[in-house]
């Protein structure tokens, strides 16, 4: 997707700070962000839990971000809130949802229906291909372990999930897996006590070595695995926390020191 062009009013004398049509401050020289790029690197924030739940979206603020115009910014928005990650609301915008202890439960409820039944295709369809594919998004998994990489490390573990989910051939159940470990690792900011691993990375080992030799029991396994994670959250109301949007969001070349 092309960004806008809209036109841009000239510079004031000393290098000020330029001005879209929208009014709204952009750096001099700082191109506009594509919608898609925009609505990746917050949907990773949020995922990668660097955006907590309740965090405000303010507008206005992420068009200076971005460089990026009001009607496309709500765009992105939109999509987000689609996806149950963004909570819009009626003259006061958008924040990033918060999940009740009763939606946790039913997320990992609907969890384990869909797994189970994932993990019982990849069993039965899986190709050499896709053995490796989840093989190599492993070997990712544990090195960002390795190195202490939080964030790369609970970004790779939800998503190791949707690998075997792809390997199972229903695009229908990836897609409705995609949601709920949105839901997941909003879940899992909120309510993880501190310290814990998202997602034991060992217990994804059991279980891709349960699927090479075709092992039904790799059907419990991630059951248990679920189950395990779920038991590690601590199902309370958490205390609320401050986050500057820039910090989190601005391209590493934009970030003020």
């Amino acid at each position: 997707m092309t960004p806008p062009t809209g036109k841009r009013g000239s510079a004031t004398r000393g290098g000020a700070q330029r001005k879209t049509r929208l009014g709204v401050a952009r750096r001099p020289g700082a191109a506009a962000a594509d919608p898609a790029d925009v609505h990746e690197r917050i949907w990773s924030a949020i995922m990668d839990h660097s955006l907590p739940p309740e965090t405000r979206l303010v507008e206005e603020r992420l068009c200076e971000i971005f460089g990026l115009g009001r009607t496309r910014l709500r765009q992105v928005l939109q999509r987000l809130a689609h996806e149950n990650v963004v909570t819009l609301m009626p003259n006061r915008g958008a924040m990033v949802a918060k999940p009740s202890i009763r939606e946790a439960r039913e997320v990992f409820g609907a969890r384990r229906v869909l797994e189970t039944g994932t993990v019982s295709g990849f069993l039965d369809s899986a190709t050499r291909e896709d053995l490796k594919r989840v093989h190599t998004h492993l070997a990712r998994e544990k090195s960002a372990w390795r190195d202490n990489d939080r964030r790369a490390a609970v970004k790779l573990s939800g998503e190791f999930h949707l690998v075997l989910a792809e390997g199972a051939g229903n695009r229908i159940l990836a897609n409705m897996l995609r949601d709920l470990i949105s839901r997941s690792s909003l879940i899992i900011a909120v309510y993880q006590a501190p310290n814990t691993p998202a997602c034991p990375p060992d217990e994804h080992e059991r279980l891709v070595a349960a699927l090479e030799k075709g092992d039904r029991r790799a059907v419990d396994l991630m059951v248990r695995h679920l189950d395990h994670v779920l038991a590690d959250l601590r199902l309370q109301d958490p205390a609320e926390k401050s986050v500057d949007l820039e910090s989190v969001l601005a391209a590493p070349g934009r970030r003020e020191p």
